[in-house]
């Protein structure tokens, strides 16, 4: 099966993972794409990704999605979904027209890159949840997860319209109950 866990930075996935992948050993991880190249990805004043540095992440984590069989056993930490979010919330920390041309020419690839998964575990924002770093901006944190949960719950943009499409799933917002559902989640699919 093949897994991504999609998140605002700060909720918790790389908690998660590695607390399923104990259980889990079976599974292979990918990284997020920010841990990889970080060193090549260019910020804002605000800390977040420039238009061209997301850019990079996104196509970094196609071309991992699509370098695993469609039998493979692995998770994921982002989804390319992550990225459009991102781009969404990315307000005036971008130039003028560079959302709006992000989204437009980064959504087919999106589409298309989603049929690499079986499953996206969502993990909402939550004050039960993990709090947010020290000197983050919380705005642009709430403002990701609210992109988050319209393209991912609601289909805004249209990628899960078809039957090749995976699952998606909201994890509770209690951490202590996101690792038996997802494992749930995983025994139903593999029985």
């Amino acid at each position: 099966m093949r897994i991504a866990v999609s998140g605002s930075h700060g909720v918790g996935k790389s908690t998660l993972i590695a607390a399923f992948l104990s259980r889990h050993p079976e599974y292979a991880h990918e990284p997020e794409a920010f841990e990889v190249l970080a060193d090549d990805i260019d910020l804002t004043e605000s800390g977040a990704p420039t238009a061209d540095g997301l850019r990079s992440l996104l196509e970094y984590t196609v071309s991992a999605l699509k370098g695993h069989s469609a039998r493979a056993r692995v998770m994921f930490e982002r989804s390319p979904v992550d990225y459009l979010a991102y781009a969404a919330a990315s307000g005036s920390a971008w130039q003028p027209g560079e959302k709006e041309e992000f989204l437009a020419t980064h959504t087919p690839i999106v589409r298309d890159s989603i049929r690499h998964l079986d499953l996206v575990a969502y993990l909402p924002l939550s004050a039960m949840g993990p709090r947010g770093r020290i000197g983050e901006d919380r705005q642009f944190r709430r403002r990701v997860d609210q992109r988050l949960r319209r393209v991912l719950l609601d289909d805004a943009y249209g990628l899960f319209a078809d039957g090749r499409t995976p699952r998606v799933v909201a994890l509770p917002p209690a951490a202590d109950r996101q690792l038996g559902e997802l494992s749930r989640l995983v025994q139903a699919s593999d029985g």
